[in-house]
């Protein structure tokens, strides 16, 4: 199930009464000076009587929530709109010229501001990739200077609804791209719980 089909939410408060917008926007600095950059987040449901549980083995699989990249890959005789952005390698490319991809991938430039066509789109590199490694996530603030970056995060075999059940998820980013560029209004890295099934409890 996405979690849009689900009553369990990402929320900004701990009462479980602020959704979560979907996205969190941070101004790095490329000396670094500004990392880490740590947050709350609270999972849970305010619907009386369910329960979450792993699809794969309900009640006896972790329910796991994992670091994933969020741009897309190049694909073949598509069309892409003007500012549309891919990662089809450890770079970020921009359509700066809308238009539709050729039938092979091109050689992708690695120098920023570089560009390359690509049956009538022209691309051009504007950033490093970002990596899942700058985010780490953890049950309680002091996990966050052990767990491993980019792992996933097991939350238990399910979740109960109500807010005394809720999850507190603490998420640190850490940039690590000297580079200066904007991904405003396309995120380069998410969050993905893994594939759950919500039933009454």
């Amino acid at each position: 199930m996405a979690l849009s089909d689900l009553t369990f939410k990402l929320y900004t408060d701990s009462g479980l009464t602020s959704l979560f917008g979907g996205t969190y926007e941070f101004v790095h600095q490329s000396n670094f000076s500004d990392n880490p950059q740590d947050s709350t987040l609270y999972f849970g449901s305010n619907t009386a009587g369910r329960k979450l549980q792993a699809t794969s083995n309900p009640g006896v699989d972790q329910i796991t929530i994992t670091p994933t990249y969020a741009l897309p890959d190049w694909i073949t005789v598509t069309a892409y709109a003007l500012g549309y952005s891919i990662c089809p390698n450890s770079y970020r490319y921009e359509a700066t010229t809308a238009g539709t991809s050729g039938a092979s991938e091109p050689t992708w430039p690695t120098t920023i501001g570089s560009t390359v066509v690509d049956g009538t789109v022209t691309w051009t590199c504007v950033a490093q990739k970002r990596n899942v490694n700058e985010i780490t996530l953890a049950l309680s603030s002091g996990d966050l200077e052990t767990n491993t970056a980019g792992a996933g995060l097991n939350i238990g075999t399910q979740v109960l609804s109500g807010t005394s059940n809720k999850i507190t998820l603490y998420i640190r980013v850490e940039n690590a791209i000297p580079t200066v560029s904007s991904t405003i209004g396309q995120p380069e890295l998410t969050i993905n719980i893994e594939e759950v099934r919500e039933v009454e409890a």
